[in-house]
């Protein structure tokens, strides 16, 4: 009996850090998608000239969101001996985007012109 209630606690602790990661990761996306949306605003009224770095912010959040995607699923197939494992792994991969989230939002301030 014992067994069986550990096993169901690491469950459900993995179905919930899952489900927190799939919210985070769906907030994520509309936070990209609005600062998506302010970039093509603010070229379009010409407060902004695309640069090269700005480019590259972009793209890094593409790869870091895939990347955070990735670990996602890999967390959710994972097994109950390996999903914290997985877990960091996926903390990792949020931090990564983050990070790279706010490099971009500092670009974009930076070469937006008022």
């Amino acid at each position: 009996m014992t067994q069986r209630k550990t096993y169901l606690t690491e469950m459900s602790a993995k179905a919930a850090c899952s489900k927190a990661a799939r919210n985070q990761l769906v907030e994520s996306r509309a936070k990209l998608n609005s600062i998506k949306a302010a970039i093509r605003q603010a070229t379009i009224t010409g407060r902004l000239r695309p640069s090269e770095q700005l480019n590259r912010a972009l793209g890094a959040i593409e790869v870091n969101f895939a990347a955070a995607e990735t670990q996602l699923r890999v967390l959710q197939k994972s097994g109950e001996d390996d999903w914290e494992e997985e877990r960091v792994e996926l903390d990792e991969a949020w931090e990564n985007l983050a990070r790279s989230i706010a490099i971009l939002v500092t670009r974009f301030s930076d070469e937006s012109r008022d």
